[in-house]
């Protein structure tokens, strides 16, 4: 329905068979999602199975080979021609496979970061997936939601919304709800709110008029439809390092041709030497292996409740050095009750029991009905939902305790002053019979300066300077036990600037049991806790020292009188900011990043969005943040914990790592294979590899060993040392691991081959070289996983991928030499001769060991 802004609410709403307070029926949403579908809009640019295979072939490195293919052909070479193709079909297959792992990887992670969608159905409001919303729906929105389809506003309060992506204008839209007099463009549709937009501020209530590619944004496709994913900034790096190494290997290989056609080696098996060993040398799997790894380590962190929506995050979350949490819900439970209350000049306690809230003074019951005025403004000001328990956890604290009896049958709320992190405060005019009250609750001083009485002996008294101080050392005493204080007003008349002080009300909210020791984890790992919160100073510190994160505190207030440059640096020093807005965050995070520090920033509010997206890593709350917050984070909590944001860098930590290891080894084999032709065509000896034999080495080596690596398990001591520096490569460390690798490689690989070929002959030389560099490789690969000292006998086995791949690929060195020998030119070993292979390259392995201590 596109001309529903000319239309009449009563209208709409018959049109769509649907009631305001009501909503649709569940019957009438099932008839609803069959006649219209998801709302969703379905990819059209999705790459099929087919075509993720045929792209394999799409390398310079293929087309090589196929002109092997072909040479081999036309000088009668069948059985290499038939081998090398086999070679490239078995090549293909594997690069498919992990291609499809990781399309599939990316595919689950948009899935798991669905968003969601307030609505009301059958009378109850409910919390569904945004793909289940259907025309007729009446939508709930708030401050931070993504706006899931097109609707037609039907109650507005204080409603802006940025329309930017749909409009490209930046600033927000005040919105009504008026009936439109002619046809306007979307930009002028002032009583809409559209699929893909954020509400800036305020609240509404809407009627669902188009759904999917019905839609506005629909209609010209949504961004996920089109944005082609970008590169991480590893991948970035492997891909120039790769064309580097291509243009050095492409050299060799070009002088190893010429010298072959010195040495009167036959121009084509120099050819074909020359493109087999191109082939090996190059590692062109690298940026495939690096993609797999870094989406089945995202795979691997949903299991820990954390959703990486970048995969460039994976990398950063290694070189994290400074964390800013927020408090509630992060450092705490989430899980708030009400623990203290003052009012008339008296402290009660607050304690539940079979779900029964229980009110006593030094232990004497008191009567809750006198509490009844602050319990109203409590459970009317405010914007949770107790039956379904949507809403901020503080504000169903609230209206748990306060619902004694229900006030929201005796008034109507009529208008309001939504809740702004600046402000600090929230006020709702509430209508009982023909009588306007006013309902305010926020920050205690913030709600004693507009008011003007407070309540005594159920009397309104003159609220002087001295009560007000007196007020405040109560809030003050609150919040060092550690409680979030709140302070209530209400005004008889519906003026909120004739308010009448109600009380304080002390909310607990405990840390996590878990929190404590990730944060000693991090201070292990050189990655210093920063405190971020709007709560009260002393509560902020409570709990700071309960956890251990430090003293050292800030106020926002204080924060605004400093400069940027003061500011950069009293940030190496403090531990807690308190009483900050959105706006101090950024500037913080600013100051930070100016010192060199790698910043993981929490957030879940609309204001948190720049913060978020300044970030290195930005982190959203799976739960109460907003959806604009979980849009621009690079990671979202499930569970909110900050127990998960320390595993979410260990785990970065380890992809990194794996991912040096893969390259590392790769890289190493590569010089092994390439030194010992170079050195037998500079030394006069006979080739001691042919182009079949280096193929299949790049197959064996290259294959599952390597990419097992890339599951190694964490270290141990993992989070004991510091974070990586954002300029330490891939290779960093690595030089005198890869010389000597590529030294002893070659030297045990030539030995064996001379060996062989004084005793037996030439193929059994060739034979020797053959298996002693793949198993050499295969140890090799073991002692690729640390430079600095051998693995413990635990360790070396706690990587059961790497076990079998190993185990696969010296199976297939049995099959080749006792059933495929003669396809290959090779004979077939006896006892002896494995065993003296196994023992040169474990001795060469040894020796590569040995050499580490001096790195």
């Amino acid at each position: 329905m596109n001309d529903s802004y000319l239309k009449k609410r009563s209208k709409v709403l018959d049109h769509f068979g649907t009631k305001l307070r009501s909503g649709l029926s569940k019957e009438d949403f099932r008839k609803k999602l069959i006649k219209y579908g998801k709302n969703k809009i379905n990819l059209t640019n999705e790459t099929s199975k087919l075509e993720i295979f045929f792209n394999q072939f799409k390398s310079p490195l293929v087309y090589v080979l196929i002109f092997a293919i072909f040479i081999a052909l036309s000088i009668g070479h069948f059985i290499d021609s038939i081998i090398i193709f086999i070679i490239v079909i078995l090549n293909s297959i594997f690069g498919y496979y992990q291609e499809y792992k990781a399309e599939k990887a990316l595919k689950l992670l948009k899935k798991v970061g669905a968003l969601s969608a307030k609505v009301i159905r059958s009378g109850n409001l409910k919390l569904v997936k945004s793909e289940d919303i259907v025309p007729g729906d009446i939508l709930i929105l708030e401050a931070g939601d993504k706006v899931p389809a097109d609707a037609r506003l039907v109650k507005v309060y204080n409603l802006q919304v940025n329309e930017s992506v749909l409009t490209g204008e930046s600033s927000p839209v005040n919105k009504k709800v008026e009936v439109l007099s002619k046809k306007v463009i979307v930009s002028d549709r002032v009583n809409m709110v559209f699929a893909g937009t954020i509400i800036y501020s305020g609240r509404a209530k809407a009627i669902v008029t188009s759904t999917s590619g019905e839609t506005e944004f629909g209609k010209i496709a949504t961004s996920l439809e089109n944005i082609t994913p970008e590169l991480t900034p590893l991948q970035k790096d492997l891909r120039s390092f790769s064309k580097k190494l291509t243009l050095i290997v492409v050299g060799i290989v070009f002088l190893l041709f010429v010298i072959g056609l010195l040495k009167k080696i036959q121009i084509i098996d120099s050819l074909m030497m020359s493109i087999s060993l191109a082939v090996a040398a190059i590692p062109e799997g690298l940026p495939a292996v690096v993609t797999v790894t870094l989406a089945l380590g995202t795979q691997r962190m949903i299991k820990n409740k954390v959703i990486i929506r970048k995969l460039s995050a994976v990398e950063t979350l290694g070189s994290v050095t400074t964390i800013c949490s927020d408090k509630t819900g992060t450092l705490t439970t989430g899980n708030m009750e009400v623990s203290k209350i003052y009012t008339d000049n008296k402290i009660i306690t607050v304690s539940k029991s079979s779900n029964k809230f229980n009110f006593t003074i030094f232990g004497n019951p008191y009567d809750s009905n006198k509490l009844k005025n602050l319990f109203q403004c409590a459970y009317l000001c405010n914007d949770s939902n107790l039956k379904s328990l949507i809403g901020d956890p503080t504000e169903l604290a609230l209206k748990s305790v306060s619902k004694i009896s229900d006030f929201s049958n005796k008034f109507i709320r009529i208008n309001e002053v939504p809740f702004d992190p600046g402000k600090k405060y929230m006020v709702t005019f509430d209508k009982e019979n023909n009588k306007v009250f006013a309902h305010m609750k926020g920050a205690v001083e913030i709600v004693l300066d507009k008011c003007k009485y407070f309540q005594k002996e159920r009397r309104d008294v003159y609220l002087t300077s001295k009560e007000k101080q007196k007020i405040l050392s109560i809030n003050n005493k609150f919040a060092k036990e550690g409680l979030r204080v709140l302070g209530f007003a209400y005004s008889p008349t519906g003026k909120d600037n004739d308010l009448i002080f109600l009380g304080l009300v002390g909310i607990r909210d405990p840390p996590r049991k878990e929190v404590k020791r990730s944060i000693r984890i991090c201070k292990n790992a050189g990655i210093r806790t920063i405190m971020l919160t709007g709560d009260h100073a002393t509560t902020a510190q409570s709990i700071a020292k309960e956890l251990n994160i430090g003293n050292e505190i800030m106020l926002g207030s204080e924060l605004e009188r400093l400069s940027d440059n003061r500011l950069k640096h009293l940030v190496k020093q403090i531990d807690i900011f308190a009483r900050v807005d959105p706006e101090h965050k950024v500037r913080i995070l600013n100051a930070l990043k100016v010192n060199g520090e790698v910043v993981a920033m929490t957030g879940d509010g609309i204001n948190d969005a720049p913060a978020l997206k300044k970030a290195d890593i930005g982190i959203a709350m799976g739960k109460t943040g907003t959806d604009v917050a979980r849009e621009v984070s690079d990671v979202v909590l499930l569970d909110e914990s900050f127990n998960s944001i320390t595993l979410a860098i260990k785990e970065g930590r380890t992809i990194f790592r794996n991912i040096k290891k893969f390259v590392r080894f790769l890289l190493s084999s590569n010089l092994g294979e390439i030194g010992v032709i170079s050195f037998a065509l500079l030394a006069g000896f006979p080739l001691p590899l042919l182009p079949l034999h280096i193929l299949w080495i790049n197959l064996i080596g290259d294959g599952l060993p390597a990419l097992a690596l890339g599951l190694d398990p964490s270290e141990k001591k993992i989070m004991h040392t510091p974070p990586r520096k954002k300029t330490e490569g891939v290779l960093h460390n690595s030089l005198g691991f890869l010389i000597s690798a590529g030294v002893v490689g070659t030297t045990v690989t030539l030995l064996m081959f001379l060996f062989g070929y004084k005793s037996l002959g030439l193929e059994a030389g060739r034979t020797f070289a053959l298996m002693t560099l793949i198993m050499f490789e295969l140890f090799l690969v073991f002692s690729s996983r640390s430079l600095r000292k051998t693995k413990s006998i635990v360790e070396f086995f706690n990587n059961k991928y790497l076990i079998y791949s190993v185990l696969i690929s010296i199976i297939l060195q049995f099959l080749l030499v006792y059933f495929f020998n003669d396809f290959f030119g090779l004979i077939k070993l006896s006892l002896i001769n494995w065993v003296q292979i196994f023992f040169v390259s474990f001795f060469g392995v040894s020796l590569i060991e040995f050499s580490k201590r001096f790195y």
